[in-house]
């Protein structure tokens, strides 16, 4: 039960939950739109009065690899941007990827690789503009995304991300956002 409500709350914040006078709570959210697509979830919600309705669509994976005591997660949100999406990657400070070890793959080799040191260390991780363009179609042309690091506890992790429902996942996206007047 706990894990539960500490995956609510960890998924609140990547998506900017915060109430009209700016305090972090995702408590005034209202989810107007959710469909799963494996672990990848296309999520909207809106908060506020007709007059000042502010709306949001995201795609979110939230991968909690490693339970209490030593707690560990990994998690990416795509969100609309101006030109396209920007899309974060998480992990706790501390974490410590091999050369090469955070990319994504085809069945033939890397198709694109962290090179960003926030990626790499659980420091901020963002792409925006072409970059972001770029992650969002290897997103939905790829087969998997693979992780190889050290947690912040200093345990081998291997994980690999099943990709082959982003594609899903990012057209629902886009519908919602693009019906919303968020695209």
């Amino acid at each position: 039960m706990r894990l539960i409500a500490f995956l609510i709350f960890l998924l609140a914040p990547p998506a900017l939950a915060q109430d009209a006078q700016g305090n972090d709570t995702p408590g005034d959210w209202r989810v107007t739109h959710t469909a799963h697509f494996g672990l990848w979830d296309s999520v909207c919600d809106e908060r506020g009065p007709a007059e000042a309705l502010q709306q949001r669509c995201y795609i979110r994976y939230v991968d909690v690899f490693s339970p209490r005591p030593e707690f560990a997660a990994h998690f990416v949100f795509v969100t609309p941007a101006q030109d396209g999406v920007e899309i974060q990657y998480g992990s706790e400070p501390g974490t410590r990827f091999v050369r090469d070890g955070n990319r994504i793959e085809t069945s033939a080799a890397p198709l694109w690789v962290a090179t960003q040191n926030g990626c790499l260390t659980g420091g901020s991780c963002v792409f925006v503009g072409a970059e972001a363009t770029f992650l969002y179609e290897a997103l939905k042309t790829a087969k998997s995304w693979r992780f190889q690091f050290a947690d912040r506890h200093g345990k081998i992790q291997d994980l690999t991300w099943d990709l082959t429902p982003f594609a899903e996942a990012a057209a629902d996206f886009e519908a919602e956002a693009t019906a919303r007047g968020l695209r």
